[in-house]
């Protein structure tokens, strides 16, 4: 499983998230891309501090964080340019370079993101999955 940033709760349900690393860790990683937009999105240190207790740190002590591929970057610039997205937004760019990540380590994207939807016809074999906790 691959977390996406829209399947993570808002800040107001952080404490319902504290349970979660513990029992998905084994089997679920974190895409750099999404930790980057989860850190963009606590904007305080209340925020941050949550973020990194509840998700980063355990994902990250496990070397559960992983980087795209060169191959996965090169895919999301063709799919981006197929898709005559100009310009490209910055989360739709995200959304396509998670999937495309995804789908190269037969991962299932845990999201809410409707920025895929354009994209999931060239992105042959995506899983995608409603996220956790709903």
């Amino acid at each position: 499983m691959a977390l996406g940033a829209s399947a993570m709760p808002k800040s107001s349900e952080l404490d319902h998230l504290k349970p979660f690393p513990s029992w998905a860790l084994p089997s679920t990683v974190l895409s750099s891309v999404v930790a980057a937009e989860l850190a963009a999105g606590a904007r305080t240190d209340r925020a941050r501090r949550a973020l990194n207790d509840a998700v980063l740190a355990p994902f990250d002590r496990r070397d559960r964080i992983l980087a795209p591929s060169v191959a996965a970057w090169r895919h999301t610039g063709t799919v981006l340019a197929r898709t005559d997205a100009s310009p490209v937004a910055a989360s739709r760019q995200n959304a396509v370079l998670l999937a495309t990540q995804a789908r190269e380590h037969g991962w299932v994207v845990i999201t809410r993101d409707r920025d895929l939807d354009a994209s999931l016809p060239m992105i042959r074999g995506l899983q995608v999955a409603a996220p956790y906790p709903e």
